[in-house]
């Protein structure tokens, strides 16, 4: 089985990109229109992304400020779309707040030199459970990355001080 993995930088709290992975408002603004939110294990996010019927997870991890897994449940018979893959796969959204070590100052003033102050959230995510031989991998691995600089601008336009850019 594969697995893509993603490492994201975000120039905001925990608490704010838990908030965006996790509840109705911050998925709805990154990852199309969420019709639900997720709050706890054995919870079903279901997403409307116009596939002819609504993408499901069930949680199946969630510690606050830290983690949350999904397992996809939809089952799409389209081999033309890119989530008849997804049935069984994991999708984990990993938080951990950025070193403020001399190891890391180099990335920290290259990526936020603005405003070198701010609190940076590393999210790490996978989906996990591809095959090996899987047509759309390499597709929906360019569409994670894509997706994930939408949650991140989201998030740090939520954490930016009125009147910031």
């Amino acid at each position: 089985m594969s697995t893509i993995r993603h490492e994201i930088w975000i120039q905001a709290d925990r608490p704010t990109v838990f908030d965006a992975v996790t509840t109705q408002q911050g998925l709805d603004a990154w990852w199309g229109k969420a019709l639900n939110g997720a709050a706890q294990v054995g919870d079903v996010v279901e997403f409307d992304h116009g596939l002819g019927a609504s993408l499901r997870m069930r949680v199946t991890d969630f510690v606050p400020n830290q983690r949350v897994e999904w397992e996809c449940i939809s089952d799409f018979s389209d081999p033309g779309s890119p989530a008849s893959e997804w049935l069984g796969s994991r999708l984990r959204f990993t938080l951990e707040q950025a070193p403020a070590d001399a190891q890391h100052a180099w990335l920290r003033e290259r990526l936020f030199a603005e405003h070198p102050e701010r609190e940076i959230t590393i999210l790490r995510f996978q989906h996990a459970g591809w095959a090996a031989d899987a047509r759309w991998y390499g597709f929906c691995n360019t569409a994670w990355g894509v997706t994930l600089a939408g949650i991140q601008q989201h998030c740090e336009a939520m954490a930016a001080p009125h009147g910031d850019d």
